[in-house]
């Protein structure tokens, strides 16, 4: 049985055959395998691809979309010669296709397909895909319109302009001072004529607050500095010392005369006479801002500094900076009896509005581009600073505190700007303009905030907390004490008795000296009055930073204060 069975199946397969080889037969052509693409192609392989059923002539060949529908060489997916390992990953521009024509897309794969010729105009670009292969760009009319990008971006405004115009009206010694030529001359033949000839001598200079006097000396010694350049320049502000009597440490420190901090005063001052009148040591020119600092009891450490010059063979020139005009003449009375020892004076005068206002123009003049402040508020500016003190330095403020104003509402603005370039920049290109210029409202609301405006503002409302009653007094009694001594200055100690006996007058409890300084502090921090703090609380110098007139009008509306202004100390 099972030899029958075999026989028959063999018999069968042979017809098997037959009817296979009688069907006709459709021919694909072998997909080559990604492992046998190492070896180059033969020419009988590629004529049998070309004469495929599926090939079409060479000039218009057409190939499909997909890549896996490709064969041969056509298949970029196939070549491994080129692409060894798996592509490493691209950015979006290095995986774009080339410009194409509008009408369609050709993708050459492969040298065979031969694309139509060029036109003119037209120009060959490298195929990102193949090296070696070249792709027809798409002429210039027959291209996409590009747009062209308008970008936007947001800035903070600028204010390089207001910079350079604050740094302008700081209160540094300008190449030239305005105003000051006299003054300026007069210390100029003052240094010349002591300090070049080396004749002792002293030199009394006064002036209010702000009216150029250290700048005109600092400008002085900048200018004749070779000239002095043989003679030792020591200069000492008195405000920084401890006390009076440390002057004299202070000098022999900068003489070279070690030790003199833990000397006995005698003895400090016994070395810098022998200093100061050795015929073969060179000159010592001493200059003391803020003079009236030495006070004393006594002022035997004044009378000591003027009297110094006058010594035999003396090699000390001395100037001396003060507010107050008649401090040798006041304080100093033994002078006039002794000629020698008697100073030249030199008087600063405030500046008047036309002196304030060449001074700001000068200063402005120097800011590349449009002007930052305007005409009538550097007008108005000048004016008012000089009708009350004619201060420079307030008058530099003033303007300098209007710019930040304005430059804080600028830079707190947001803009749209265009970059037509589109140019990823930092920084946007900057012009010379300027995007809010200072105005007349700027410098009215500075002043009316550095001047009475304040105290004023403060007394109207209805709040109590904002003035209080114990600084109302301090207030009245200092601006009392000051007309009853006609200075402008007063000592805390001196304060504190005319307030107590304001305090027992009006039935109010007074409170001590250390709280009365805290009061004076609180009303300095509103810009009401000013402090000289010293080493002894109780010679603390106070005095009012606004005009008299102004504290009266502020405060004379008040039933209480009214009262203590009418009956007075």
């Amino acid at each position: 049985m099972l030899a029958r069975e075999r026989g028959s199946a063999l018999s069968i397969m042979p017809c098997t055959r037959s009817q296979s080889e009688s069907q006709s037969t459709i021919k694909f052509p072998k997909r080559k395998s990604i492992r046998r693409c190492h070896k180059p192609i033969e020419n009988e392989e590629a004529s049998k691809l070309d004469t495929s059923p599926l090939s079409v002539s060479p000039q218009k060949q057409v190939l499909p979309l997909s890549p896996r529908k490709r064969l041969g060489d056509d298949n970029l997916c196939n070549v491994t010669q080129l692409l060894p390992c798996s592509p490493s990953k691209q950015g979006k521009k290095e995986n774009s296709f080339p410009p194409t024509s509008p009408k369609g897309r050709a993708l050459l794969f492969s040298e065979r397909s031969t694309p139509k010729s060029p036109t003119k105009g037209s120009s060959l670009v490298p195929s990102p895909f193949r090296g070696g292969q070249e792709t027809p760009n798409a002429s210039p009319q027959h291209r996409h319109p590009r747009k062209e990008l308008v970008c936007t971006r947001l800035f903070k405004q600028e204010g390089t302009c207001y910079q350079q115009a604050k740094s302008l009206l700081h209160t540094a010694v300008p190449d030239q001072l305005h105003a000051r030529e006299k003054e300026t001359g007069v210390l100029h033949r003052f240094l010349r004529e002591h300090v070049s000839r080396e004749i002792p001598g002293s030199l009394y200079i006064s002036g209010a607050p702000g009216t150029g006097k250290t700048a005109c000396l600092n400008r002085a010694l900048m200018d004749l500095k070779t000239e002095l350049a043989g003679c030792q320049i020591i200069v000492l502000n008195c405000m920084a010392l401890r006390s009076s009597q440390a002057v004299f440490p202070a000098m022999a420190g900068q003489l070279g005369q070690a030790g003199a901090d833990k000397a006995a005063r005698g003895d400090v001052i016994r070395r810098l006479v022998k200093r100061l009148t050795s015929e073969s040591a060179p000159m010592v020119l001493v200059v003391l801002d803020e003079m009236d600092q030495l006070d004393s009891k006594g002022q035997d450490v004044l009378y000591t500094m003027f009297e110094w010059p006058s010594l035999p063979n003396s090699r000390l020139v001395l100037i001396g900076i003060a507010n107050a005009l008649d401090l040798t003449d006041r304080i100093l009375p033994r002078l006039q009896a002794r000629p020698k020892c008697r100073p030249q004076l030199l008087n600063f005068p405030p500046y008047n509005k036309d002196q304030l206002a060449s001074i700001l123009q000068e200063r402005l003049k120097q800011v590349s581009g449009e002007q930052v402040l305007d005409h009538a508020a550097i007008q108005f500016c000048a004016r008012k600073v000089s009708a009350v003190s004619g201060d420079a330095r307030k008058a530099l403020d003033i303007c300098r505190r209007a710019i930040e104003i304005v430059e804080s509402d600028v830079k707190s603005q947001t803009v749209l700007k265009l970059l037509p370039a589109c140019k990823s920049s930092s920084k946007p290109a900057t012009d010379s303009a300027v995007p809010q210029r200072v105005g007349l409202a700027h410098v009215s609301r500075v002043i009316s905030d550095v001047y009475g405006d304040r105290l004023a503002s403060g007394v109207g409302r209805a709040d109590a907390n904002t003035f209080p009653l114990q600084q109302k007094i301090l207030v009245c009694s200092l601006l009392l004490l000051t007309r009853q001594q006609k200075t402008k200055e007063v000592t805390l100690g001196k304060l504190h008795e005319a307030y107590s006996k304001v305090c027992r007058k009006q039935k109010v409890g007074a409170v001590g000296q250390s709280e009365c300084l805290s009061l004076s502090a609180l009303l300095e921090s509103r810009g009401i009055v000013g402090l000289k703090k010293t080493k002894e609380v109780r010679l603390t110098k106070v005095f009012l930073k606004i005009e008299e007139k102004d504290v009266e009008h502020a405060l004379k509306d008040g039933v209480l204060v009214g009262s203590i202004l009418a009956e007075g100390i």
